[in-house]
């Protein structure tokens, strides 16, 4: 069993029905006893309390009574925290096997039936270097499900959301290394390669020996099915090492954490697996989702098709809400060193929401952390570190950040420090469907709140602990396909303009061109030069962040943004503030398919996915790289530059 996310579970998922007569003075009774004493602020609680609806005793559905997911939550939220745990780590050659994995739901009981690797959430961790090659065995161990025979190839409406014609062939699978800098052709980086239940195949990916340490993931990437798997429960991470005397030695001696966000929306998934018709282990239509001791299955309803898609917050105030699990596991807690820096490295994988991550101010026994941002999407900042006070993720991007907690005073006791002491980081989860014409306003329809994941700050040292310098500024050494393109004059054959429309049906632009990626792949949106430097001009990000498969970009406009500045390096951009920015790509070694699309993963599915063919002889390189960075490589790492030595004057 794997303890997944909690999620307030509720009747309004099933469709227009509410409380059975009498259950709402239940609720209130529920929630009076010593179970709720902890969570009486609890807004979900809350929201259960209010509910004043009715139901028919006969519920056909089988759901629960609120009064019972009040019950099961308030036990829930009281259960102590799990210690974080260490995900397994693979190294060359790795094997990685898709199957069933069943979830705990222990916030309304019972469990919940998804995809996973190795029969985990997240999947184990892989480790590369760079210069190294990844031989992976992909075994798909999944039952033969409905294949594409869910979907009607005839339907002329694809691209258009919360199609059913665009959810299908659940169960074949296959294997994208997001963020890697590698070849999208033959067994590498190949998201036209598919594996069918039952069947395995080989990928063998060559890290260039230039690669840049950091933090990327790996998920399936199978057309109509990324979004039930992906965000489903298969995904992982893949962390290239950073090669020896890269890093400034106190930041390459930070004792590092993994926390993989896994944020699984239930609710959607059960709408995918109806219109996939997939069958997990091969013997039963998987159309009945949910299993518990306290009530009948459960069974989606096509009724709720559009009040189960983000909770209830369209119509009802409480329902099916999607929450964040670390490492498999809800709200656990970790322990570190007072006044000692840790580098967490942070994925957040999921289908469509995006998540922001802040310390808590109001817990009690507080603890008084910083973050140092390092790196973002595996790509060290120019200059690290920088201070930031929320971490900003969206489905499919990473951060590598510095934290560091010390014990203070409290303030009904001002003279007397506490220890150990804790901070809980918190998580906001953010769904902004809809936007306002061109203004790069987005609406919020549904957030999610709640505690992420609790540091346990001890002292070795007391009573006054010893604490890690400040990290001084630091800039690394940077591989040529990485030198700044800010200042570089782009040829006016290399400059485009890509939309990701508000408007359906969905897919990506290019020059004012596209085409929905059905069940056929469309046309190339453009060719595009290796060993040319590319900008586009992009819009329509602020409703669809954008993902570019094989080759990194460069943020050298954008207005005002907290998170996304000026020079940093990207592969997953969803800007807070605004609807348009520019990036530059230099397009390095490869040539073939280069894949970009929505990273909302349902999106990409009903078709807002698009190429580009790279043309030109394999291996070439941009000739300017070392005219705008004269210490870039393109080897391996050569050593760090040693300073000029000062001017002495006689």
């Amino acid at each position: 069993m794997v303890r997944l996310l909690r999620v307030a579970c509720l009747p309004a998922l099933f469709g227009a029905r509410a409380l059975a007569e009498g259950s709402a003075e239940r609720v209130a009774e529920v929630c009076n006893q010593e179970s709720c004493a902890n969570v009486a602020d609890d807004s979900t609680l809350l929201q259960l309390k209010s509910l004043q609806a009715k139901e028919s005793k006969e519920d056909p559905f089988g759901a629960p009574t609120y009064a019972q997911i009040a019950q099961a939550y308030a036990e829930f939220v009281k259960m102590p925290s799990e210690e974080l745990r260490d995900i397994p780590v693979l190294t060359s050659p790795v094997m990685l096997t898709m199957g069933a994995v069943e979830l705990e739901t222990p916030w309304i009981g019972g469990s919940f039936m998804t995809r996973g690797w190795n029969g985990g959430i997240p999947g184990p961790t892989i480790r590369v270097k760079p210069g190294e090659t990844l031989e992976l065995l992909l075994k798909n161990n999944l039952g033969p499900g409905a294949g594409y025979a869910a979907c009607n190839f005839n339907n002329t409406q694809l691209g258009l959301f919360m199609n059913p014609d665009s959810i299908c062939d659940l169960n074949s699978t296959n294997f994208h290394v997001h963020g890697l800098h590698v070849s999208p052709e033959g067994d590498s980086d190949n998201i036209f390669k598919t594996v069918g239940p039952g069947n395995s195949t080989k990928y063998t990916i060559q890290i260039p020996k230039n690669h840049m340490g950091g933090t990327h993931w790996y998920h399936p990437h199978h057309h109509h099915a990324t979004a039930a798997q992906a965000g489903g429960g298969a995904h992982g991470a893949i962390i290239v090492d950073d090669p020896p005397g890269y890093l400034p030695k106190f930041v390459e001696d930070m004792p590092e954490k993994l926390a993989f966000l896994s944020l699984v929306n239930v609710a959607k998934m059960m709408r995918l697996e109806n219109w996939g018709n997939s069958r997990l282990d091969g013997k039963v239509w998987n159309q009945t989702l949910w299993k518990n001791s306290l009530y009948k299955n459960w069974n989606w309803h096509p009724l709720s098709l559009v009040i189960e898609e983000h909770g209830s917050a369209i119509k009802e105030g409480a329902g099916l809400k999607p929450y964040v699990a670390v490492n498999g596991q809800f709200r656990p807690k970790t322990t570190i060193k007072e006044g000692k820096w840790y580098r967490f490295r942070f994925v957040l994988a999921a289908i469509e929401q995006r998540v922001e991550v802040r310390v808590d101010p109001n817990a009690e026994n507080q603890a008084m952390c910083e973050f140092q941002l390092l790196a973002k999407d595996g790509v060290y900042l120019n200059e690290a570190p920088r201070p930031i006070e929320e971490i900003f993720l969206v489905s499919g991007s990473r951060a590598d950040v510095a934290i560091r907690c010390v014990c203070q005073p409290s303030f009904m006791f001002p003279w007397a420090t506490t220890r150990p002491c804790e901070s809980h980081l918190t998580y906001t989860a953010m769904w902004q469907p809809m936007g306002l014409g061109d203004t790069g306003i987005a609406l919020t329809v549904e957030e999610t709140t709640d505690r992420m994941l609790t540091l346990v700050t001890e002292s070795s040292v007391a009573p006054t602990p010893t604490r890690d310098p400040e990290i001084e500024p630091f800039a690394v050494r940077r591989p040529c396909y990485l030198a700044d393109l800010t200042k570089v004059t782009v040829a006016k054959e290399n400059t485009h303009s890509v939309d990701l429309p508000q408007l359906y049906p969905m897919m990506i632009k290019v020059d004012g061109k596209g085409y929905v990626w059905g069940h056929e792949q469309p046309p190339a949106l453009a060719e595009i030069p290796v060993g040319q430097i590319q900008e586009w001009h992009v819009t329509g990000i602020r409703f669809h962040p954008l993902h570019v498969h094989v080759n990194p970009y460069q943020i050298t406009s954008i207005c005002n943004d907290p998170y996304y500045h000026i020079g940093d390096w990207h592969d997953t951009f969803f800007p807070t503030g605004t609807g348009f920015a520019t990036i530059r790509f230099n397009i390095d070694t490869f040539t073939g398919k280069m894949i970009t699309h929505c990273h909302l993963l349902e999106h990409e599915d009903n078709g807002m996915m698009g190429w580009f063919k790279i043309t030109g002889e394999e291996g070439t390189r941009w000739a300017g790289a070392k005219t705008y960075d004269p210490t870039c490589y393109d080897e391996a790492f050569p050593g760090v530059v040693a300073p000029k030595k000062p001017v002495v004057w006689r």
